[in-house]
């Protein structure tokens, strides 16, 4: 029987790299891209040989990077090659990241005409002031711009990336954002809490002293209004960071969270197959040389022990906010769950932060907001 497989492809080009940013990103360079592209299909190439037979697709993933600074041909070519070498199911769900000002009305509906059902667009903030802080390349006009595009070319299946805990923001210019958000009906969306991650241009600036960050009790706050106000509306909170319309969840995501099998391809891509994780070289010119030479480009790989993949599967679970199954758990791992954690789940349920309740363990309304120091005791 074939297993399901994400697959996940990466497209490391972006017309400008914004001060928070640690995706593996680099400039846009039009002479290296078809080499790039040709450098994807020969990977490809390569995994099909080993999992076309044992493994069909549901779930495509463009990330980046950005997409769409490739042209449409170019993610045309993509797609087919995909369907050339994999089984990909009738109703898989196949995503392209897209970000405001990077894409046009004839673009937009060349991919969507390609087979692309799924967009996810990288709005960030509806506030002047606080995309001029973000360091993002686009102002609140071409938001609206590129979701009409989107919904012109044919996407039913559309979601938005919203950050919160930016330097300054109030807690009714969040709220703002959230409503403007929904204004435009979208399928799905994401809120990310703005972290600081090391060796970004934010980075610098905070150890400057130059960027504050929210003190806690207000990144918390923002946080638990972007439930309540997202809930009132119809969006089902599935995930700490991940809201959708009934049927509309991220299905490519979900696989991340189930810690299934995934197949990463492109610079700097990560998969994770049965049990083994391993991930590509970063820099977009020695990920073309490498699988020139080798048709992979594999820097890293390490296979979990039991327990390390246990641990995993809980830290990445528990981020769902039905949790995870205790069932299907002990026939993945052949434990007893409650026996072998028991130390660990009776001090959290003491504390009031899991709930076990119809064979899933979850995070409590507390847990949730207490989500990593929870998730840090079962690694």
């Amino acid at each position: 029987m074939k297993q399901p497989l994400g697959l996940y492809i990466h497209i490391p080009y972006c017309i400008h790299k914004c001060g928070y940013c640690d995706f593996n990103s680099h400039p846009v360079k039009q002479d290296e891209m078809d080499h790039y592209i040709d450098a994807l299909v020969c990977e490809m190439q390569h995994y099909a040989k080993i999992h076309s037979d044992t493994n069909s697709i549901r779930t495509i993933f463009l990330g980046g990077g950005t997409p769409t600074t490739l042209t449409a041909f170019q993610l045309d070519r993509i797609f087919k090659e995909c369907i050339n070498n994999f089984t990909i199911v009738s109703d898989a769900e196949i995503t392209i990241e897209a970000n405001p000002a990077t894409i046009g009305i004839e673009q937009m509906k060349s991919i969507r005409q390609t087979g692309y059902n799924r967009i996810s667009i990288g709005v960030q903030s509806f506030d002047k002031t606080e995309l001029k802080v973000l360091d993002r390349a686009h102002g609140p006009e071409e938001i609206h711009s590129t979701v009409d595009c989107a919904r012109k070319a044919g996407f039913e299946n559309l979601s938005l990336d919203l950050m919160f805990a930016i330097p300054n923001q109030s807690l009714s210019s969040w709220e703002n954002n959230l409503n403007k958000a929904i204004e435009k009906n979208p399928e799905h969306i994401s809120t990310y809490n703005l972290t600081i991650e090391q060796g970004t241009a934010f980075s610098k600036l905070e150890s400057n002293g130059k960027l504050i960050m929210p003190d806690d009790g207000h990144q918390l706050e923002l946080y638990k209004k972007t439930i309540e106000r997202l809930k009132k509306k119809g969006l089902h909170h599935y995930e700490i960071s991940n809201f959708a319309r009934p049927g509309k969840k991220c299905k490519h995501n979900i696989t991340y969270w189930e810690n299934s099998n995934t197949l990463g391809i492109g610079a700097g891509a990560s998969s994770y197959i049965d049990g083994t994780r391993f991930k590509n070289i970063n820099l977009p010119a020695h990920y073309i040389r490498q699988v020139k030479e080798k048709k992979t480009a594999v820097e890293y790989s390490e296979t979990l022990n039991s327990r390390q993949a246990m641990g995993e599967t809980i830290m990445l679970g528990l981020r769902l906010i039905e949790g995870i199954s205790i069932h299907q758990f002990e026939k993945r791992f052949q434990i007893s769950f409650t026996i072998f954690f028991k130390t660990i789940i009776s001090s959290l349920k003491e504390k009031g932060l899991v709930v076990i309740e119809k064979d899933y363990l979850r995070l409590s309304k507390k847990g949730l907001f207490l989500a990593d120091s929870v998730i840090l005791e079962f690694i």
